[in-house]
Formats: structure tokens, sequence, C-alpha cells
């Protein structure tokens, strides 16, 4: 048992993809203990879920299971304490309501592991189920207890190695626009200072003076793509910041109106995205939140944004009274009509998710992040 968690703990740490990281850590967490299910909860800064991963189920599974857990009853029990939560039999704990919804794989037994680094909370694991059906063993909690003090370092290390990415490829960003200013454009400026000299020494025919126009316009034009190039380069995370910008000014505006709590869950680093994205995607959560404010009811409203693969995945999820998706047909629904119409024209799709004796809408928007 002890070679197996050594065996873990190397392979963790040496994981230096945050995204990864939590994947390894959740796998091996449930292998260690023989568990058929296992996730690991990341906290956000108002005590919630941000990122929930999971290891044992399928992706059709996932997809069923609905809307990614927040961090209440049981897990959130969980998300507040400091030792492990143990239990033999989940469906007798008062905090276990709402834990195992229609479409969700009964859960019997449970474990429970904060991830814990100076203080600060990193993480929990979560474990249900072993494959023998007995409850897990005080021996489970003290290996999960370890794995968890490993894990705690190895999201410490991922973080650290992807700040230092940033750092150096701000640098590295610094770095090729000198170069390019310094080196490549005032090379650009000789050339075109050898052609002017050329042509004072030799006399030029119409045609030829045309051409000696045409050439002059090609390399000015070359000197202001690398400009364009150059700002660019300054202003790529400028962009993103301004996108996360928008969607922060647009919640605060709605909760002032509306009087509805929306926290905006947006990666720190993100591709770049263009003007025209930037703007439709901003402009399909602005209506989406009018729709929140005169249709449903709801307290709270959360916008996320995601990258998977060459997607950027944007979901508004309200814990409203829910609709009949099918009014998506309806002629007279102008602004379910104009989201979808925006998402098209950038080459992407719209979802709603929505049942009215459930409660909750979903709307979920997918473009590709180069057309």
């Amino acid at each position: 048992m002890l070679d197996a968690l050594s065996r873990a703990a190397t392979a963790i740490t040496s994981e230096l993809s945050l995204p990864r990281a939590l994947q390894s850590i959740t796998d091996i967490a449930r292998e260690l203990v023989q568990a058929r299910y296992a996730a690991l909860g990341v906290p956000s800064d108002d005590g919630s879920l941000r990122a929930f991963i999971t290891s044992g189920m399928s992706p059709e599974q996932m997809r069923h299971m609905g809307p990614e857990p927040r961090g209440l009853g049981l897990l959130g029990a969980v998300l507040v304490s400091d030792a492990p939560i143990r239990l033999d039999d989940l469906t007798k704990d008062p905090r276990s309501a709402g834990f195992c919804g229609k479409d969700h794989p009964f859960m019997r037994r449970f474990l429970g592991v904060p991830i814990i680094s100076r203080g600060a909370r990193l993480g929990n694991l979560y474990l249900t189920d072993p494959f023998d059906d007995e409850p897990f063993s005080e021996d489970d909690e003290r290996l999960i207890v370890l794995l968890a003090n490993h894990a705690a370092v190895a999201i410490e290390n991922a973080r650290l190695s992807e700040q230092l990415q940033e750092i150096a490829l701000s640098r590295e960003r610094d770095r090729i626009g000198m170069e390019l200013h310094d080196g490549v454009i005032q090379s650009v400026y000789a050339v075109g200072m050898k052609l002017e000299i050329l042509r004072g020494q030799f006399p030029m025919t119409p045609e030829q003076e045309e051409q000696y126009k045409s050439i002059i316009e090609d390399l000015n034009q070359i000197i202001e793509d690398i400009r364009l190039y150059i700002r660019n380069l300054r202003t790529a995370r400028e962009e993103q910041a301004t996108f996360r910008q928008r969607l922060d000014n647009l919640a605060r505006h709605f909760h002032d109106f509306a009087r509805v709590d929306v926290m905006v869950d947006v990666p720190s680093r993100l591709r770049t995205i263009g003007d025209r994205q930037r703007h439709s995607l901003t402009q399909i959560v602005r209506e989406a939140l009018s729709n929140v404010a005169r249709h449903a009811h709801a307290t709270h409203v959360l916008v996320k944004v995601r990258e998977k693969e060459n997607t950027l995945v944007l979901t508004v999820e309200d814990n409203g009274v829910g609709f009949d998706p099918a009014k998506l047909r309806n002629p007279e629904s102008f602004g379910l009509r104009n989201m979808d119409q925006r998402a098209r024209q950038l080459s992407g799709q719209f979802s709603i998710d929505s049942d009215p004796e459930k409660g909750g809408t979903c709307i979920t928007v997918q473009i590709p992040f180069r057309p």
C-alpha cells in the first residue's frame, strides 16, 4: 500500500499542468482505495465549487447528471471541514439531501478529505462506494489523507509552473516586440532609404515610377503589419481582461437592477478572442440576463466561460422557475432567436436546458476560437 502511495505521489508531483494534475489526483485516489467513483472539487472565493473533476463516470453519465455541483449539502460540509468525513451510509446523513438526483448514480459509502496547504484550502477529494461494497476503513482514510498532502504539493507546483509560464510568456512577448521594432522595422526602413537613393541616381520612365511607388507602398504596408502584430502582442492579455470586465459590468448592473446575485467565472488564462466574438458573447449574456430578470424569478445566476479543446464554452445558468425550450421556435421569442443567430454567426452552437417542473435554466453557447 505504501509502495502504491509512493508511486502515486511521484506521478502527481511530476505533472506541471494544473488540469492534468487535478485529473491525475482524482484518478489515483479512486485507484488507491478501489472506489467506484471519485471527484475533486476546487473551491471558489465565495465558498462554492468553481471546478469539479470526476473519475469513474462516463461522459454520457456526466451529461445526464445535469449542472455541476455547487458545493452544497454534504459536499459543502467537506468544504468547511478541516477534518475528513467518512460515512458508512450517506443516505442516512441529513447533510446529503439532494446528493443523488434521479439521473445520478446511486451512492452509499462516502469519504471526503480536504486538500490544505499552509492553511489555504486548495480542494477536496470525494470518494464513494468501494468495489467490495464495504464501508471505507480507517486505513482508507489515512491513505487518502496522505495522498491529499502530496496532492497539495502537486497543486502548488502546477500553479507555480503556470505563473512562471505566464511571466515567461509576457517577457517573451516584450522581447519579440522589441526585436521586431528595433530590428526588423528598422531594416525595412533602411531598404526604403536605399531605394530612395537609387531613385535619385537613375532616371525612371512613367511605368518604372509606378512600379517604384508600388514597392514603397508594399514596404510601408509591411511596416504597418509588423506594428499591428506588436500591438497585438502587448494587448492580448488586456483584451481578455476587457472581456472579463465587460461580464463583470453586466453582472453589477444586473444586480443593481434586478437584485439577483450573479457570479462571473472566467479563467485567468484564456485564449485570445476577436472583437466580434467578444461583442457577440457579451450581447448574448446581456440578453440572457434580461430574460432572467423578466421571466425566471431567480435568486442566483452563474455566468461561466470555459475553454474546451478548440472551443470556447459560455454558460448562463439560473435557479429560476424554468420554461419550455420549445419556445425557441416561437416567432415571438425575439431574444432567444437573437442569441441563437449570434451564435450561428460565430460558427457556433446555441442550446437551452430547462424544465418548468424541475426549475432552472441553462443557456450554453459554444464557438470555435478560430471560426
